[in-house]
């Protein structure tokens, strides 16, 4: 068999994994119209994943015709695990999953007022802690989520939430084991949830996800595929010359100007409270009238209506979904923050454009890095693999 042939066996293979991947219960006659291939090979193809524990026969089609009625398949995903964490300033969740990110066990480690270095040597410990209680044969990849700019799925470039910049857990892990380590931004695994796990029925070929948790970042799907080249890190775009100074050395970043903790400063610096206040107060504050709460309320939700407004003009998104995170007790900043958008953005960009808020919690992150760590195993440009 030649190279060639090899390939086209293995990207074959791969097509068929991951059309049943995102078509659960389908009957090899529907895979094979769609993908292109003739039902002789899809067969052998099948019969191959059926082998590797990753499809299994799933009763018959239900329809109303005469004759033999067509297996159904699907994604065998409770065949090998996955390890998926998320690390937050305060906290770590390291959870073992099957393929589709149910979760099997999770573990929470509190950390209180800890600095960069110990939280990641913190996760690492854990991590291989963690690691030593399951049979590793069974183990396809390690998925780490951080809030901040990743590159090349392995180097933490700078992380706001964190205050870490350079930072490289993946090599470091890899002297604990040999297990596959990836390394993803959050605020994408959060998107892969809302737009590929969610049954989502906003969907369109223009997808663009805001995330105002930890910071502003923005994912966006262009017929149904993560935008690898967007790397929406719009919380360091600059919205104020001279504004705020930011952990990223930057003056007036998107995400400083109108993050949670100032709406608090400014409330506190113009109403002369000496007592600290709560987001949930001020948003009360604002409900009624009380002029402070409205002046700190707009003066952070008019940058972040512009940072709105500039992605619509920039990528002309049909859905807009925004993850609502930190802002969750202060409506307000959102509400008005859409209404600067309405008013910056071109109107044209407006006319048909969907706005959807969601809250996705740790559950459906850790069900979003699943989802997406598969993307990666079961690509073709990945080395090695159990596709062969």
């Amino acid at each position: 068999m030649t190279v060639n042939s090899q390939y086209m066996q293995k990207m074959n293979r791969l097509s068929v994994l991951n059309y049943v991947r995102r078509n659960p219960n389908v009957s090899r006659p529907t895979i094979a119209k769609n993908i292109g291939l003739s039902l002789p090979s899809l067969t052998n193809i099948t019969q191959y994943l059926i082998k590797k524990n990753l499809l299994v026969e799933n009763g018959t089609e239900s329809v109303d015709r005469v004759g033999r009625k067509s297996t159904l398949l699907r994604f065998y995903h409770e065949a090998y695990r996955l390890i998926c964490v998320y690390i937050k300033v305060n906290c770590i969740n390291i959870a073992y999953t099957d393929l589709a990110g149910n979760i099997i066990n999770l573990v929470s480690i509190n950390l209180e007022k800890s600095d960069n270095k110990t939280i990641f040597e913190t996760a690492v410990r854990n991590i291989a802690s963690f690691l030593k209680q399951y049979n590793t044969d069974d183990i396809l990849a390690i998925s780490i989520a951080v809030s901040g700019i990743v590159l090349d799925d392995s180097k933490l470039v700078l992380s706001t939430s964190l205050k870490a910049k350079s930072i490289d857990i993946v090599s470091t892990l890899k002297k604990y084991t040999d297990i596959p380590v990836f390394l993803e931004n959050v605020t994408l695994l959060r998107a892969v949830w809302c737009f590929s796990c969610n049954n989502n029925s906003l969907k369109q070929d223009n997808m663009i996800f805001i995330d105002l948790q930890d910071g502003i970042g923005a994912c966006q799907f262009y017929k149904g595929e993560v935008n690898k080249f967007m790397l929406g890190e719009i919380g360091h775009t600059t919205v104020e010359k001279d504004g705020d100074r930011c952990f990223c050395g930057n003056k007036g970043c998107l995400e400083i100007m109108c993050s949670p903790e100032r709406v608090m400063r400014i409330y506190k610096e113009i109403s002369g409270v000496e007592y600290d206040v709560s987001l949930e107060y001020i948003s009360d504050k604002y409900k009624s009238g009380e002029k402070f709460a409205n002046i700190a309320v707009n003066e952070c939700a008019e940058y972040l209506g512009i940072g709105l407004a500039n992605i619509i003009n920039i990528c002309k998104p049909s859905v807009m979904v925004i993850n609502v995170g930190n802002f969750a007790p202060l409506r307000p900043v959102i509400e008005r923050a859409k209404d600067v958008m309405n008013k910056r953005a071109y109107s044209a960009l407006l006319q048909d454009l969907i706005i959807q808020e969601v809250n996705v919690k740790i559950e459906q992150i850790i069900e979003g890095a699943a989802f997406h760590t598969c993307n990666k195993l079961f690509d073709i440009s990945y080395p090695g693999g159990i596709i062969e």
